[in-house]
């Protein structure tokens, strides 16, 4: 979820995007688009949501579907 600005730390020693990347230097850190893509993500699918089986037959779409714990559905499509 967070890393430093080198995309560390971490065991492997490569290095990775995160949603939120912190400065060693200043007391800042910056929120990528990643961070509020997860946000908007994780508004439409509740705590306790199980994931289901989705197919996307469009080569220009990528998605999933959970089923809520009141039994509603969301599906979440991303226009890659």
């Amino acid at each position: 979820m967070a890393l430093n600005e080198r995309g560390g730390p971490n065991w492997a020693g490569f290095s990775a995007d995160a949603a939120i990347i912190v400065s060693e230097t200043i007391d800042e850190f910056y929120k990528n688009p990643m961070f509020y893509a997860l946000g908007h993500f994780s508004k439409y699918v509740p705590e306790g949501s199980i994931r289901i089986g989705f197919q996307v037959t469009d080569n220009q779409l990528s998605g999933t579907a959970f089923l809520q714990p009141d039994g509603k559905r969301t599906i979440v499509l991303i226009n890659t």
